[in-house]
């Protein structure tokens, strides 16, 4: 439980920062999409300004420059807009004349590339500009050329923004859109991690629950260990009729081939069955496995068991005429009848009975079979009868398949020994299809 627990704590620490890091990654990209969508709207809108005033309010003469043409333009333009900046340039970018205080202009020369590629777009696409009293800052700009019959005057250049206008823009977003953007992101951020703990938490505890698993296993013995015994045996005496065939090749008869040949195919045929089991074993006990459940007819189903097993004049069969129906896996319940058939025919022995029932008592359909032989281990008994027992060393792979499939479907099983007769009795509710 420590291990897992400092494991998940690792793993809460690197999910909570990775969460983190695009929340805040996400807040960047938001906040410059916002401020470029902003830009781009407010210069699209506002490209007609300088060109606006170029045409009708020009202080650019025959004469020289009007200075106060130029300053009614300003009022103007304050008017029309009043968070532009109005410039009136020379052909070369120098600045001519500003309305305002000329000391708060901290660059007197404007680069003409910025204006050149605005005009050559017409004003459709987002340019910034430097701005002649914040030439750190570029700004969104309308501009226009202003001509005259002698050819070029000079440009007026708008910067669409001054700076009272971003200081109450910034105020404005400091007070009201940064906290809701923060309690946004402190949303997105807590849900995220809720979200994200939880699934962890689940995770934690299949993590805690297969660790229960393995351990409970490992105190129980190595199942897969005590199981060799079942492979080896086969396997050592098929290698053993192998080797005599490869040594005395030419001196055995045709028959005795035929034989040891048949010997080695029968204990490769008991190898391959045992693995099969062990892979349908290992199937069956995955955390993740979940019966198909399905209606069908387990009179039905029990028939056709026991003719592909083939031994239905060595059994006496009562009630297998029975029609109810049941709900569940149709192959894991016929493994089931398969796996309790075989094993009471091989510990049967020869002139033993064996009996084969199915009853209905009340909203049950009870399956019961039973046999002559060795009585089962007590050991074996108290394992089958109760779910949460400790696994024998060795139990038999068939019985540990029946008893896996039966907890998964939830029905009753019970296993005796009486008097040298077995008896395994499976008690199913019964399924009444509409």
């Amino acid at each position: 439980m420590t291990s897992s627990f400092t494991i998940f704590r690792r793993i809460y620490v690197v999910i909570f920062l990775l969460i983190a890091l695009l929340v805040v990654i996400f807040t960047g990209i938001t906040y410059m999409a916002t401020t470029n969508f902003y830009e781009m709207s407010t210069q699209l809108l506002n490209k007609d300004v300088a060109a606006h005033i170029a045409k009708f309010t020009s202080p650019y003469g025959r004469e020289g420059f009007d200075r106060q043409k130029a300053d009614s333009v300003f009022y103007e333009a304050m008017v029309i807009s009043p968070s532009a900046e109005v410039y009136f340039l020379d052909t070369t970018g120098e600045v001519i004349y500003f309305h305002g205080d000329s000391s708060a202009i901290k660059s007197h020369h404007i680069s003409l590339d910025h204006i050149r590629r605005y005009l050559a777009v017409g004003g459709t696409q987002h340019i910034n500009g430097p701005d002649p009293r914040d030439p750190a800052h570029p700004k969104i700009f309308s501009a226009a050329a202003v001509e005259g019959d002698s050819g070029r005057l000079g440009y007026i250049y708008v910067i669409l923004g001054s700076a009272q206008y971003r200081s109450v823009t910034q105020m404005l977003y400091n007070s009201e859109v940064t906290p809701a953007v923060l309690i946004t992101v402190a949303a997105i951020l807590t849900i995220s991690l809720l979200i994200t703990l939880l699934y962890l938490q689940r995770m934690r505890l299949r993590f805690d629950e297969l660790v229960d698993v393995m351990g409970k296993r490992f105190r129980e013995g190595d199942f897969m260990v005590n199981l060799s015994h079942d492979l080896r045996t086969p396997l050592a005496i098929a290698r053993g009729y192998s080797e005599t065939l490869l040594l005395k090749k030419g001196d055995l008869s045709l028959a005795q081939e035929k034989e040891y040949l048949e010997l080695v195919a029968g204990k490769i045929k008991q190898v391959e069955g045992v693995v099969n089991q062990l892979f349908e074993l290992a199937k069956l006990e995955s955390p993740n496995f979940v019966p198909h459940r399905e209606p069908f007819v387990f009179g039905e189903m029990m028939g056709e068991v026991l003719r592909a097993v083939g031994a239905q004049d060595r059994i006496e069969q009562r009630g297998v005429e029975d029609g109810s129906w049941i709900e569940a896996d149709v192959a894991m319940m016929e493994r089931v009848v398969q796996n309790l058939l075989v094993n009471a025919l091989a510990y049967t022995p020869e002139g033993g009975r064996i009996g084969l029932s199915l009853a209905r008592v009340g909203n049950e359909l009870v399956f019961s079979i039973e046999n002559d032989g060795p009585a089962l281990p007590e050991e074996l008994l108290a394992w089958l009868n109760r779910p949460d027992a400790v696994r024998p060393s060795r139990p038999a792979v068939g019985l540990t398949i029946v008893r896996k499939v039966l907890l998964l479907h939830g029905y009753v099983f019970h296993a005796e020994s009486v008097a040298g007769r077995n008896r395994f009795e499976v008690r199913m509710g019964v399924f009444s299809p509409r």
